[in-house]
């Protein structure tokens, strides 16, 4: 009996080698009118679809291999005698081999063709992925092949296979089987999401489905895990149904590959530069997750060195973020001490050059966009979904619930401190004088050990309490944070409201001369 390789392709990279390696093998070569011109080049003989099943192309080519002719060559068992029998009732022959890869639909996506839905509906492949499932489904008879970068060993272990014996081990043909499942869920999930963007409006995004499916696809290994015994890799995610999280585009100018620590790290500065005040210049320095150091300056220079002086100790190593172009003198005071990632919308030409002088220095350029859909996280028994704490209402949206007015310089300062207090873990506690952080609580087990902690750090640096302000990222549950604050020189003070003893709070504010806003949400970040 003739054993049948059916080849139909829209990526004619390696073709004409394959399909000598595959006729060299005994196969007869089944070709859909597209992929025959490309063989008919190459010299290597073929047959028509249509010559084998006797059915033209339908419909303008939307059916040439939508046939009982093709699919039961593709699914029919080899093991199973009844099935064999009804092939040769029905004159189908074995198709062994399935060469297939599908319409570009995804190629297409963010490019202009994309505006234009008829287009792209034109672009999404019914046959191919019918054929590639079904020789899927039946590896163990048929080998589904559906990415050139596999022709070149499949042409090897043809050109090694001993006459009666199959060339392509189980396992061999398991791998090229899981590629195909994982390629169609891929394509399924890009055209799905790419449908329902048109169908759903703005508004829907906030939803969250009941049920949903999330592709992930693998873009690079990273160099370590949290810890170097720890593997790790990046992948990109999809869902047609739940928008996930999306960020600034970023670009690696310079500096090492990034480890699963560093993609922590961009994520976190990416999210703060997200929050700046934009008519200010302004810098942060990140230490394992938290700001350290925050601050706004005449000059990006100035900015970098008042970050610096928040806390001396801790910004050596540390990830530093900037909300304007980085240029040479800006790059020089970089270099001054050690750092990890430096990441900006843009460098000048010698910034970059200054810059690239630090081998281990990682150079980001960010294209800040709006950042929306939903963060997930993965947790023992499932994965928690919910909106990213973005765009946080301002202090124009919190209520003065004190005696005392402040001035315009502790409200700058306290839109500042409101700004950075969300990107603090919990329990979060800053302080900020003059546009500048000088203290930081974060993580301790109360809210007055982050106080407590933020005035300590302060003091030890040497920054003057006296006239700063503080921001808290949830309720006071006590008044002694306030107490303690005002005690310290602190006159103005933000913090969400919703505590049992919020009228107690607001007492001691107007007992102490602090000037006391109430916001409406808080901003735990755990």
């Amino acid at each position: 009996m003739k054993k049948y390789a059916l080849l139909s392709v829209s990526d004619r990279t390696g073709l004409a080698q394959l399909a000598d390696a595959l006729h060299a093998g005994g196969y007869t070569l089944l070709a859909t009118s597209g992929t025959a011109k490309a063989l008919e080049e190459s010299k290597v003989p073929w047959v028509s679809v249509e010559d084998y099943t006797g059915l033209a192309e339908l419909l303008d080519g939307r059916v040439k291999t939508l046939h009982p002719k093709i699919h039961g060559g593709i699914l029919a068992r080899r093991d199973q005698t009844h099935h064999t029998q009804q092939m040769k009732e029905a004159d189908i022959g074995p198709i062994d081999v399935v060469v297939v890869n599908l319409y570009p639909f995804t190629s297409y996506l963010g490019t202009e063709r994309a505006k234009d839905p008829e287009q792209m509906t034109e672009l999404v492949d019914v046959g191919g992925p019918t054929m590639i499932r079904a020789a899927a489904k039946n590896h163990k008879f048929v080998l589904p092949l559906i990415d050139p970068s596999d022709y070149g060993e499949v042409i090897s272990l043809l050109k090694q296979s001993v006459p009666g014996k199959d060339p392509f081990t189980l396992e061999f043909r398991r791998k090229l089987a899981a590629k195909v499942f994982g390629s169609l869920s891929q394509y399924d999930g890009a055209i799905a999401q790419y449908f329902s963007g048109l169908a759903h409006s703005e508004d829907d995004g906030a939803k969250m489905p009941e049920q949903c499916a999330i592709t992930l696809n693998k873009v690079s290994t990273l160099r370590y895990g949290e810890n170097p015994h720890q593997a790790a890799s990046l992948y990109t995610a999809s869902s047609a149904t739940l928008p996930l999280f999306s960020g600034p585009v970023w670009k690696l100018l310079g500096g090492k590959e990034l480890s699963y620590n560093n993609m922590l790290d961009l994520d976190a500065g990416l999210r703060i530069l997200a929050d700046f005040p934009q008519d200010r210049t302004a810098v942060a320095i990140l230490k394992h997750l938290n700001p350290c150091g925050v601050a706004t300056g005449a000059s990006l220079t100035e900015a970098i060195e008042r970050a610096k002086e928040c806390d001396p100790r801790s910004h050596f190593g540390g990830v530093l973020v900037c909300n304007r172009e980085v240029d040479r003198n800006a790059a020089e005071e970089i270099r001054g001490d050690f750092a990890e990632l430096i990441i900006a919308p843009s460098f000048s030409a010698d910034a970059l050059e200054t810059l690239k002088m630090s081998k281990n220095l990682r150079i980001l350029q960010v294209d800040v966009s709006s950042m929306k859909g939903f963060d997930l996280r993965t947790v023992a028994g499932g994965v928690l979904v919910q909106q990213p704490d973005i765009n946080r209402s301002r202090i124009a949206h919190a209520t003065l619930s004190s005696s005392r007015t402040p001035t315009n310089e502790e409200l700058a300062d306290l839109e500042l401190a409101w700004r950075i207090v969300g990107h603090v873990k919990s329990n979060a506690i800053v302080l900020v004088r003059d546009g500048l952080l000088i203290g930081v609580g974060a993580g301790q087990m109360s809210r007055i050990d982050s106080v407590e902690l933020a005035i300590r750090k302060a003091k030890t640096h040497g920054h003057l309490l006296n006239g700063a302000v503080a921001a808290s990222d949830a309720f006071f549950p006590f008044p002694d944070s306030v107490e303690t604050l005002a005690a310290e020189g602190v006159t103005c003070v933000i913090a969400p409201a919703g505590a049992r003893r919020d009228d107690d709070v607001k007492a001691t504010a107007n007992e102490k001369g602090v000037s006391l806003f109430f916001a409406s949400d808080r901003h735990f970040r755990h």
